[in-house]
């Protein structure tokens, strides 16, 4: 158990790669290998799993998160009969209770 005198190591995103790339080719199991390393093994497939992940070339991690479906709609583009801006109501849910409303007409 930890004393409280000691230090977590904290490791960047390339530092990660490394360690995760040497467990994969140890003769040793995952386990063992992050006994020997000082590092969970929650950690270790915690990480395994987050770098396994194609790139999002530099974007956050929330949007990382956003779902892979999601489309532009250019609302100013809409057009009613006659060519007359369209009317449209839009609600979005975007959780724990928060809705967005948008109403334009």
């Amino acid at each position: 158990m930890a004393s409280g005198t000691e230090r977590v190591a904290r490791r960047s995103r390339a530092q990660w790669q490394s360690l995760i790339e040497r467990g994969e080719r140890s003769r040793l199991g995952i386990a063992a290998f992050c006994r020997a390393e000082g590092v969970s093994a929650a950690s270790f497939y915690s990480w395994r799993k987050r770098l396994s992940r194609p790139a999002a070339d530099g974007l956050s991690a929330s949007a990382e998160r956003q779902a892979p479906d999601a489309t532009f709609l250019d609302l100013g583009a809409l057009r009613g009969a006659g060519g007359d801006p369209a009317r449209w109501d839009i609600e979005l849910a975007l959780g724990d209770g928060v809705v967005l409303r948008l109403r334009r007409g």
